[in-house]
């Protein structure tokens, strides 16, 4: 396919996406449900077949051409020939840009559509009315016909309260690879707070060395020589043993280098980018559906501060008018400071009301409260809960909401997790149906949660992962059991086997711990 053919196909294809909005409400209806399930998986195959193509035609390095042929040498170069090779050069240059951008929203759009599919994989839960069978998550697939197994097409849905998922995060996503558009319209306090969460999932882990090069002399055919070796990591291997092996008794490493891959926590740019937006663009429309009733408990007069806020309004679309940047500011004022004076929000030196003067302290406090905190702790608590209530073997074939998670952190990955603003959980709690819980060490809990899924792994040992995550909940936060139930919609009873469990695995019997190294 002509490269133009191609671009110009990807584009119409890319803005189809963008028009299309998704009535998050109306996925608790299972025809429309499928519908919407149907159209992102379609998507995602021809976004990847595109991105296929275009990564076998040289996309993914378009410059490389222009570097290698290059322009001609400035001894054979005419003076009456420069004006043609510099607008040559340019054309080559934007060709191989646009080459370039419609690759990366590609691969971003393909990172927005799994984000979207694991959201709705994490939702719905479809049954069979006539053989009773459960499908969810990855099997969500096999009812795309709209048939079960069984042959029925008598098919249910049901919200599966204990999944993680956003569903209102799905149109704030860059599905069109827009993500530049869409990052250019966040406030300033949104894009502090898009930084934030991005920092977040960029957090590498620990360097873990993967390969060696070393520099091993070696006697050969009557002579020394120096030899370049490549080896893969092995725990617990001598290195000099191995290459006297390979090379004979005589051979001596001389050199020896470790390299290291330091994976983060979601690795790949374009999940993290798509996954901080649309975060950030939810808990901005969470802020503003519940700002007044925030306002209204915490400032002392929050009716001024309304018609400060449109005074403040009103002036700056006045001063617009004027084209000088300056002017407009200097306009703006003035214009301020008389209607201020006439609603008797300031005296006659233009000084502001001592009420209203704290009120707007305690208001800029509020927005960035909820502006900055709010996305932060509920993508982390989504993070946090997946790890929670899911085991190793889950996360490592199925990454849910969050496509590219590594399935286990480290320490230093863990306490990027730490931070949570306890205000900001406790006007969530109180003005939104976040049930949320306050936890002082996240460190501590993910932690332990691991090493119980080192402890049990090849034991046979049959546990609730859901259960497991609010045992471990109660141990390290100030939450009952009675709550901790009612946060991951499981009984107390089912909690507590699962606390008899874990204390068992902490403090074995010696009996116990002989048990167990022997089924090991």
């Amino acid at each position: 396919m002509n490269e133009s053919v191609l671009i110009g196909k990807t584009e119409k294809f890319l803005r189809k996406i963008g028009r299309k909005n998704i009535d998050i409400p109306a996925l608790y209806n299972i025809d429309y449900f499928i519908e919407i399930y149907t159209y992102f998986k379609n998507n995602l195959t021809e976004l990847q077949d595109l991105r296929d193509t275009m990564e076998v035609k040289g996309y993914k390095a378009p410059y490389r051409s222009i570097v290698k042929y290059g322009g001609p040498s400035r001894s054979e170069m005419q003076v009456e020939d420069l004006h043609d090779i510099t607008r040559h050069t340019q054309h080559f240059r934007m060709k191989a840009a646009a080459k370039k951008n419609i690759l990366d929203r590609i691969k971003s759009s393909i990172a927005s559509h799994k984000i979207a599919i694991g959201n709705l994989e994490e939702y719905a839960v479809i049954k069979c009315s006539s053989c009773n069978h459960e499908y969810q998550g990855h099997e969500l697939p096999q009812i795309i016909s709209r048939k079960c197994e069984c042959g029925s097409d008598n098919l249910e849905l049901t919200p599966n309260i204990r999944g993680v998922y956003r569903l209102g995060t799905i149109n704030f996503l860059p599905l069109s690879g827009d993500y530049m558009v869409k990052m250019s319209q966040l406030s300033p306090l949104g894009r502090e707070a898009f930084r934030s969460i991005v920092r977040i999932l960029k957090q590498e882990k620990r360097g873990i060395v993967k390969t060696l090069s070393m520099v091993v002399k070696i006697f050969e055919d009557g002579r020394w020589i120096r030899k370049r070796v490549n080896l893969d990591c092995i725990n617990q291997v001598n290195y000099e043993k191995e290459i006297r092996k390979r090379y004979g008794p005589d051979a001596r490493i001389e050199l020896m280098q470790f390299h290291r891959n330091r994976p983060s926590i979601i690795n790949d740019k374009h999940v993290q980018t798509a996954l901080s937006l649309g975060y950030v663009k939810l808990a901005e429309d969470k802020s503003l559906d519940i700002m007044d009733d925030v306002l209204s408990e915490y400032l002392k007069n929050p009716e001024k501060i309304r018609i400060y806020n449109q005074i403040q309004e009103k002036t700056r679309r006045t001063s617009l008018r004027i084209g000088d940047s300056q002017d407009q500011n200097a306009f703006q004022k003035e214009l301020m400071d008389e209607e201020l004076f006439k609603q008797g929000l300031t005296d006659e030196n233009g000084k502001l009301d001592s009420v209203v003067e704290l009120d707007l302290a305690l208001k800029e406090k509020i927005d960035r409260c909820l502006l900055l905190n709010i996305p932060r702790i509920l993508i982390t608590w989504d993070m946090i809960k997946y790890y929670l209530t899911t085991s190793y073997d889950h996360r490592t074939k199925y990454s849910g909401s969050f496509p590219n998670l590594r399935p286990y952190l480290d320490s230093n990955q863990i306490s990027s997790f730490e931070n949570f603003n306890k205000w900001a959980i406790n006007i969530l709690k109180n003005y939104s149906n976040e049930n949320i819980p306050y936890i002082s060490n996240i460190n501590s809990l993910l932690t332990e949660k691991f090493e119980i899924e080192k402890k049990i792994k090849g034991l046979h040992v049959k546990t609730n992962p859901l259960a497991v995550g609010a045992a471990l909940l109660i141990s390290v936060a100030d939450v009952s059991l009675e709550e901790t139930a009612k946060i991951f919609d499981l009984s107390t009873e089912e909690v507590e086997t699962e606390m008899d469990k874990i204390e068992k695995f902490q403090k074995p019997s010696i009996r116990s711990r002989e048990f167990l190294e022997m089924i090991k």
